[in-house]
């Protein structure tokens, strides 16, 4: 429609009026204004100036050190339709400013743009549009009246500022309805109260238009218009009230807006007080909720403060002030909440935050956001005080700092993923919450063993969603802790926090799909080191425990999954040897003689109680695969019981082509291994310890010399009294080279250990073993006497092999040979230990001597020769010599000796060889009272290479040590 008058500019500076009027349709006929085409309506436009100015807000008033920047809104334009029974309208001030006679005109509703960019025009009706606050643009969303007076008001010499107040049917609150935003004029400025996201979802909210159809077709958006107590028009800017309040989105409704190409509004309350376009209160309340899924809010005020300024008197400041209320306090978790694994990766089942109101916080950077929650003042994170119940109904309270995301955040998952990749020092303190010893449940115990999953917890570190995966709003997972094992704290010097993560199989699986009930493994298997005199000096059964278990306690990782996490197998030997590396049995590497697992060895994990763990021990065909770890209360409630029991399958260790190994020190092809430690701790006596060992049907092997077989022995020891070994069914044996020792087994006892042997037990280990004396053997001229064998085992409790020695007399009581008028000696030993052979000494020395006395005359001669061989510590040592003398006297006057000295000796130390000789020859000669003595001495030595072979490498066990030992045998 053409404009037939104006627009013409109306100042009256009494009032301070400044209006633009335009007319369309109308027309002055000299008296007055009359339609100009009867057919098409008229009407009356008033411009007024703006209505709101912005101002900047700085969080502190202390900030401000330069005049404060602002923005003044855009005019505001009413459009008022002339009705049909007015035939027409006097052409004056009063007349033209006299709305109430007219019809307000609002912009329609639905998807709206103006027929002419920055007009105010649609579908081609002149509509009113008032731009309050700064860049929103809002019409009527329900019939309104305009009152205002014509003329100027005065009173004691004082005119009233010229305003129209804007009034609701019967009187009520003015709805209101914002239907755009002005966006192509620049930015508001920094921290404008009404900005950005919330002028968005004011539109949004208020407009009451449909969103475009998606999956579910159309949306239609949840609109409540805004509601003004007061709304005057002034020239000098609008004094109103408004408010508004939006129940929040539901979460399918949110969904819905992306697809629209809309952003999910997060407002859900909005109150706007301003006198004379001045913002003199703005309360911005956004909807969102906490990380761990509590419902939220984000509460933005802003207040005009006076304050006194440094040259300006009394100045009015914008204050602003942000802080987070908590709608719900109590979020619950579990198998239907939308978590991965059914709510087993959060123990908590609910989580309760007792701060309902936060202090006052740092506003974030853009708005809507997701930002951790930080204190104004500090810059420090607010830490949420929150009370968790774990699946046991117990209550574990801590601090935590949490990040509120907002409705409509545009890319949530993104947002959160950056937040938790910040500074890896900042991300410690805030995701590793200290829980200081606080006990809990790390997970649903099984129904048989309550309190099966309870820890002392020293930390928490809490995370978002799947582990290395994006993090999801509202399902807090636990993705380490830091725990007290008691059972491990009792049998390693390793006390305090050790760092657990969930178990695979526990997560994908639940409890049930593990043989031992696993729910915890440790971040770094622990060495579990027994010294041998905890394990009955039978054992050292070192491993490196893992796995935490609601059936079987702490036992080593052993137990191989597919990619769902279900257990499908064990690990391969190799894995699981070196899962008990440093275990030793009887001074051997245990790892060696461990037989691998298949999945029906862990059945007997499922169920360990005291009656199921007496069954395996008893039954000679049922093993426990894994050392079991474990801690129970007693029956009568006054103390607990710690106990550490295992059953291993055992075979002899295998040569590289699969065979069993001929060489292996122990043989353990029918050998049964327990060992069960127990200890008592209760609150009126002191702690009480016992351990009982018991290795079955074994059998040592020294190297094909000798092989000593054992049905059982026996470990047992308690508080208060001396360990008690016991040994049954052992024989010694001996083989290949050695074998003749076996003819003289008459002589011996059936039973070694019976009567007749030794047994001797001391803090340091075991001896067991016998010493016989073998009477003299006269065979004619032949003579062997003073013959004593002796066979001794060591088991140490230090951790020291268990050695065999076997000895044939000694060096300080040799053995006595004579044949006729020669004679000599000798001894004869061998140490061996699981290491290999230690020591092996021998010596022979034989000779004769003749003596003749003729009475005029006198005289004799003998002859001494001997060799002697050490091996020690890998040095060698081999000695002969040769002793010749003689005397002659005659008539007791004259006397001639004469002596002759050789020694020859080979030595090797460090790959050193050294060889020296050495000769002496004396000549004594005595007359009466005259003695004269000569002596001639003659010695060289010859040393080898450094390279020289070892005594190792000249001698192999196969083949020279058996001849070696066959030849000093014969």
């Amino acid at each position: 429609m053409d404009v037939a008058e104006g627009p013409f500019r109306v100042v009256r500076p009494a009032d301070m009026l400044v209006v633009d009027i335009a007319l369309v349709n109308l027309r002055f006929d000299g008296r007055r204004l009359v339609r100009r085409d009867r057919a098409q309506p008229a009407f009356v436009l008033a411009g007024l100036p703006a209505q709101h100015v912005v101002e900047e807000v700085l969080l502190g008033l202390n900030a401000v050190t330069a005049p404060m920047k602002a923005v003044t809104a855009g005019s505001t334009r009413l459009a008022f339709s002339v009705p049909d029974n007015i035939d027409g309208l006097d052409l004056s001030l009063d007349a033209l400013l006299d709305w109430a006679r007219l019809v307000p005109m609002t912009v329609p509703v639905g998807p709206q743009s103006p027929d002419t960019p920055g007009s105010t025009v649609f579908q081609g009706i002149p509509r009113s549009v008032i731009e309050f606050p700064t860049r929103l643009l809002i019409t009527y969303d329900a019939p309104v009246d305009w009152v205002s007076r014509p003329q100027p008001q005065q009173a004691d010499d004082r005119v009233a500022l010229w305003h129209a107040r804007l009034r609701g049917e019967r009187d009520s609150d003015v709805q209101l309805r914002a239907f755009a935003t002005a966006t192509d004029r620049g930015a508001l400025p920094g921290g404008a109260p009404v900005a950005g996201a919330t002028l968005e979802d004011l539109v949004t909210l208020t407009s009451r238009v449909e969103l475009p159809g998606g999956p579910g077709g159309p949306l239609e958006v949840h609109s409540a218009p805004l509601h003004a107590e007061q709304f005057l028009v002034t020239p000098l800017g609008a004094s109103a009230d408004l408010h508004g309040a939006w129940e929040p989105l539901s979460d399918p409704a949110k969904e819905r807006y992306r697809p629209a190409g809309r952003r999910a509004p997060s407002l859900v309350a909005y109150d706007h007080i301003t006198g004379l376009g001045r913002d003199q209160y703005v309360r911005v309340v956004n909807h969102g909720c906490l990380c761990t899924g509590h419902e939220a809010q984000d509460v933005t005020e802003t207040r005009r403060v006076f304050v006194a300024g440094r040259d300006d008197g009394i100045v009015a400041y914008l204050q602003q002030e942000e802080y987070i209320v908590v709608k719900r306090p109590e979020v619950q978790y579990g198998a239907r909440t939308g978590f991965p694994h059914a709510g087993r990766e959060m123990p908590f089942r609910t989580l309760r935050i007792t701060d309902r109101v936060t202090p006052l916080i740092q506003p974030p950077t853009t708005k809507p956001d997701a930002f951790w929650v930080v204190l104004r003042d500090s810059l420090k994170d607010f830490e949420f005080s929150l009370i968790g119940t774990d699946s046991e109904g117990r209550k574990v309270s801590f601090t935590m700092p949490l990040v509120f995301v907002a409705d409509g955040t545009p890319d949530v998952q993104g947002r959160l993923r950056e937040l938790y990749k910040e500074s890896q020092e900042g991300m410690g303190d805030r995701l590793q919450r200290p829980m200081n010893g606080q006990v809990m449940a790390m997970a649903q115990p099984p129904p048989e063993a309550p309190g099966s999953t309870s820890h002392a917890v020293g930390t928490l570190t809490i995370g978002l969603g799947p582990k290395d995966g994006t993090p999801v709003m509202g399902q807090p997972c636990v993705r380490e802790a830091a725990i007290r094992v008691p059972a491990v704290e009792q049998f390693t010097p390793n006390g305090g926090d050790l760092k657990v993560v969930f178990n695979d199989t526990y997560l994908r699986q639940t409890m049930e799909g593990h043989p031992a009930g696993a729910y915890l493994d440790l971040q770094e298997p622990l060495s579990l080191t027994f010294g041998a005199e905890q394990a009955g000096g039978l054992s050292s059964p070192n491993s490196a425990v893992k796995t935490i278990t609601s059936r079987a306690g702490v036992v080593p990782d052993v137990f191989a999954t597919d990619a769902s996490g279900a257990v499908v197998g064990a690990k391969d030997i190799d894995t699981i040897r070196n899962a008990f590396g440093g275990a030793q049995l009887l001074g051997i590497d245990l790892g060696k003689y461990l037989k691998g697992l298949v999945k029906d060895n862990f059945d007997t994990l499922r169920q360990l109680g005291d009656e199921q763990i007496a069954a395996i021990l008893n039954d000679a065909n049922s093993q426990l695969p894994a050392p079991v770890l474990r801690i129970r209360d007693l029956a009568d409630g006054q103390g607990k019981e710690l106990r550490y029991v295992w059953k291993p399958p055992l075979e002899p260790p295998k040569t590289p082509d699969n065979k069993p190994d001929p060489n292996a020190l122990i043989d353990v092809s029918k050998a049964s291994l327990i060992l069960d430690a127990r200890t008592v701790r209760s609150k009126d006596a002191v702690d009480k310890a016992t351990v009982d060992g018991k290795l079955s049907h074994f059998a040592m092997n020294f190297f094909g010399m000798a092989r000593v077989e054992f049905d059982e022995l026996k470990f047992s020891t308690g508080p208060g009294k001396k360990p008690d070994v016991t040994a049954s069914g052992v024989e010694l044996k001996f083989s290949n080279e050695l074998e003749f020792l076996n003819s003289l087994r008459a002589a011996l006892p059936a039973d070694v250990f019976g009567s007749g042997a030794f047994l001797d037990i001391q803090p340091s280990g075991i001896r067991v073993g016998y010493t016989l004396a073998v009477p003299a053997i006269p065979l004619g001229v032949f003579m062997l006497s003073n013959l004593a064998l002796s066979a001794e085992v060591a088991i140490p409790f230090d951790n020291k092999p268990v050695s065999f020695r076997f000895s044939v007399c000694e060096q300080k009581h040799p053995f006595n040979v004579t044949v006729s008028l020669f004679g000599g000696g000798g001894y004869f030993s061998m140490l061996v230990d699981t290491s290999g052979v230690k020591e092996v000494e021998g010596a022979l020395e034989f000779g004769g001597s003749a003596a003749l006395d003729l009475g005029v005359a006198s005289g004799g001669v003998s002859v001494m020769a001997g060799i002697h061989f050490l091996f020690a510590g890998g040095d060698v040592t081999l000695a002969g010599y040769l002793r010749c003398n003689g005397f002659l006297t005659v008539l007791g006057i004259v006397t001639v000796s004469v002596e002759f000295y050789l020694e020859l000796s080979y030595e090797k130390h460090d790959g050193q060889s050294v060889v020296r000789g050495r000769g002496t020859l004396t000549v004594s000669v005595r007359i009466a009272f005259f003695s004269k003595s000569v002596t001639l001495e003659l010695e060289r030595s010859f040393s080898g290479a450094p390279g020289d072979p070892t005594f190792a490498q000249c001698i192999s066990k196969e083949h020279d040590w058996r001849e070696y030992c066959a030849a000093f045998a014969a």
